[in-house]
């Protein structure tokens, strides 16, 4: 999760005190410690509970155009020393399958593989592993990636989610479809949303993979559609979602292959984010099933 920059404690402090009299006012929490106690927290511990209060909250507006501003520029300065300190990586920049594992044809030349931070990549779009609520994750603390997404880009990205889930009436999203937003502070220009398969026992079913593959497809049409240049893919349902890596990566190397093969005009660019070196190890395992893994060139 994000931690703010020590530089503005003032800031942080006027956040924190006016989110936390928010929550109490409005029945988010029971009680909230007092402004001496906030006070003689250090930062790290200030900004940790501001993240939670902001997880916590509904999709409401921020009528305070001081506490609105502040909270934009807290984001912004986050976010910039995120991609600063991962080394601005930029999704048209990165080396592409071709180039690191000798992989051919439109896969290689178009696809790449990244072990990275996806909050803090450069690109058109980046997508979220979304659930059926589509308003992200409301537990303080949580890794998952929508948590970490709506963290990084603020309560807009919300509330822009709450209005299209307002406007089909509150229904459930259906999985394996795909909504694009805006990014707000993120790095990327925006977001696109896709609810994945649940899986259960670790054994996904023909339906199983069909709705998989049909969130990549998805989001694949519609990064097309906005005319965007680029997409970063998050590990869509391999979380709490039970759907096994090796399976996933399996299932998404085809699903790329297969949409990249019926659109031969595109010049999309799309990186794998591979979070940690199991996921990682699950797209060289599927690679090499391919046969499109080549040793890799220095």
């Amino acid at each position: 999760m994000p931690h703010a920059p020590t530089a503005d404690v003032a800031r942080l402090h006027r956040l924190t005190r006016h989110f936390a009299t928010e929550a109490v006012q409005a029945g988010d929490v029971a009680a909230f410690p007092p402004p001496a106690a906030l006070a003689e927290l250090p930062p790290v511990e200030l900004r940790r509970l501001l993240d939670g209060l902001l997880t916590i909250r509904p999709p409401r507006e921020i009528p305070d155009d001081d506490v609105r501003a502040d909270l934009d520029e807290m984001l912004a300065a986050e976010s910039a020393q995120r991609v600063h300190d991962a080394g601005a990586p930029d999704a048209l920049a990165l080396p592409t399958l071709e180039a690191t594992h000798g992989t051919p044809g439109p896969l290689g030349e178009h696809v790449a593989l990244w072990r990275g931070d996806l909050t803090t990549l450069r690109a058109g779009a980046i997508v979220n592993a979304a659930n059926a609520q589509m308003l992200g994750c409301f537990v303080p603390g949580h890794t998952c990636i929508d948590n970490v997404i709506h963290a990084v880009a603020g309560p807009g990205l919300r509330a822009e989610c709450a209005a299209y889930m307002e406007a089909r009436g509150g229904r459930p999203e259906e999985t394996g479809r795909a909504l694009l937003t805006a990014g707000y502070h993120l790095p990327a220009a925006h977001v696109v949303h896709t609810v994945g398969s649940i899986i259960e026992g670790g054994r996904p079913t023909d339906a199983d993979r069909a709705l998989l593959a049909s969130s990549y497809r998805s989001v694949l049409d519609a990064v097309a559609d906005a005319g965007l240049d680029s997409v970063g893919l998050c590990s869509v349902s391999t979380g709490e979602y039970g759907y096994p890596k090796d399976k996933a990566a399996q299932l998404v190397l085809a699903t790329l292959a297969d949409w990249l093969g019926a659109h031969p005009e595109s010049g999309l660019r799309i990186v794998i984010c591979a979070f940690a070196d199991v996921d990682v190890a699950a797209y060289e395992i599927a690679l090499a099933a391919r046969g499109e893994n080549a040793p890799q060139r220095a």
